[in-house]
């Protein structure tokens, strides 16, 4: 049974605050801009009212949380803080920023000159374009996620990223990043969309739940602990290193599953009704 209890150092972890300037820095700017390039033209069409911004604000509010509060810190004590972090980079912070349609906003955001001198003919050139189209593709962005996902649970390269704060820092750009490119393909990136129909969403949520569901069942179910550094850290917390590697098994699994099967549901319901739209259309046009 886990023993669901933390130790006297407990107490100063939940008081340290990362202080990564890249974080504390990088969100506020996005946050600036977003709320910017909303005041500067106002909602586009297709906006939705008020949720998307509210969408994004959240995401950013996620990452913060993730990377910066007392559980980034924890996370290099306890196996089970890492799971929820990287759960909360990877499936609540980055679908939540894409669900608030941000490319214009932020593009807008930015100081006219800037803005058509530099960015606006960055994103517009192959340099850009061409990576980003392969990237994005269904294929290659799912197994950049899947390949993530089990790279950076390997006990050698695991231990690696605990012990050097540049590799660790690598481990969380690669987890975000791979992120992004997974959900370009689930939530429509307005004003671009997707490269799947809502109906070839369906399969591709779900076939990207399995291998979490996997991964997350061998932690669980592992009958010795994976990563040694934590095996020497839970202890001081009342765990044994076993019981914090299965617990973060259960975050993995239980959350991730829940969010994922989230997904699934809602990409079945937009499917439903692109199907309905589809078929009044057709009915008018015989009518």
């Amino acid at each position: 049974m886990i023993a669901l209890h933390l130790g006297p150092h407990a107490s100063s972890l939940w008081l340290t605050w990362s202080l990564d300037p890249t974080v504390w820095i990088g969100i506020p700017l996005a946050w600036a801009l977003y709320r910017r390039g909303l005041r500067t033209r106002g909602p586009e069409p297709g906006y939705h009212g008020r949720w998307r911004p509210r969408a994004f604000y959240a995401g950013l509010g996620v990452m913060f949380v993730a990377l910066v509060s007392p559980l980034d810190a924890l996370s290099d004590e306890l196996f089970f803080a890492h799971m929820a972090q990287h759960l909360l980079l990877m499936l609540v912070g980055a679908p939540l920023i894409l669900l608030g349609a941000p490319m214009i906003p932020l593009m807008r955001g930015v100081p006219r000159r800037l803005r058509r001198a530099t960015l606006i003919p960055i994103a517009r050139s192959k340099a850009v374009r061409i990576p980003l189209h392969l990237l994005t593709r269904p294929l290659v962005s799912w197994l950049i996620f899947i390949g993530m996902l089990f790279v950076w649970h390997l006990p050698e390269v695991f231990e690696a990223g605990l012990g050097n704060e540049a590799l660790h820092l690598l481990e969380h750009a690669s987890f975000a990043g791979a992120a992004y490119l997974l959900w370009w393909n689930v939530i429509d990136p307005y004003p671009l969309k997707a490269n799947l129909s809502y109906l070839a969403r369906v399969p591709y949520v779900f076939i990207t739940m399995i291998p979490n569901f996997v991964l997350a069942a061998f932690l669980t179910f592992a009958q010795s602990a994976w990563y040694p550094t934590y095996a020497e850290r839970a202890v001081r917390y009342g765990f044994t290193a076993l019981e914090d590697q299965q617990l973060g098994g259960v975050i993995m699994w239980i959350p991730g599953s829940f969010i994922f099967g989230a997904a699934l549901i809602l990409c079945l319901f937009a499917a439903a009704r692109a199907e309905q739209a589809a078929q009044l259309a057709l009915e008018a046009e015989r009518g």
